[in-house]
């Protein structure tokens, strides 16, 4: 049974200045660059969008609401100011490609509902597919945990 960890970026908010570095397509990690950062702001077509706590309830809410209507079993969902994690698995045959579209097409579809239609999520998720139980229980207590927005666990329901 597969079982990832999406990442789905607010619209703006990981930008090439970031500490961190960022992430391009078939490159991988790649060190901050404040001239990309620039050329990446000067394109955008609007504002960076922050999850601040009633979207975040929002998101929890829209992944549940999906975990109902789809093939799929949710585990968990971190959310902080710029991104959410969905931890989810499922038993059908259907790629990771399709659970992960559906899923943010599920979050987005919630909140063009609530607010003015937006650019809500980065064009490419991110994913990592869950190696064995020590990753899932790791994934599950100690990662998703650390997060400062709103949680939900499987069988244990919100919490900040």
């Amino acid at each position: 049974m597969p079982c990832y960890l999406f990442t789905y970026h607010g619209h703006g908010t990981w930008m090439p200045d970031n500490p961190r570095g960022y992430v391009r397509r078939k490159e991988g990690i790649l060190a901050p660059d404040t001239h990309m950062a620039t050329c990446y702001r000067d394109n955008m077509c609007s504002a960076a969008i922050c999850f601040d706590h009633e979207i975040q309830q929002i998101l929890i809410n829209a992944a549940l609401e999906a975990f109902e209507h789809q093939p799929v079993r949710g585990h968990a969902v971190a959310t902080e100011s710029t991104h959410l994690h969905i931890l989810v698995s499922w038993q059908t045959n259907r790629t990771w490609k399709i659970v992960c579209r559906q899923l943010r097409g599920s979050l987005s579809r919630k909140l063009n509902q609530e607010f003015e239609r937006s650019e809500w999520f980065s064009k490419q998720p991110s994913r990592k597919r869950v190696a064995d139980r020590q990753h899932f229980d790791h994934l599950m207590d100690v990662y998703l945990p650390r997060h400062s927005g709103l949680k939900w666990r499987e069988g244990g329901g919100v919490y900040l």
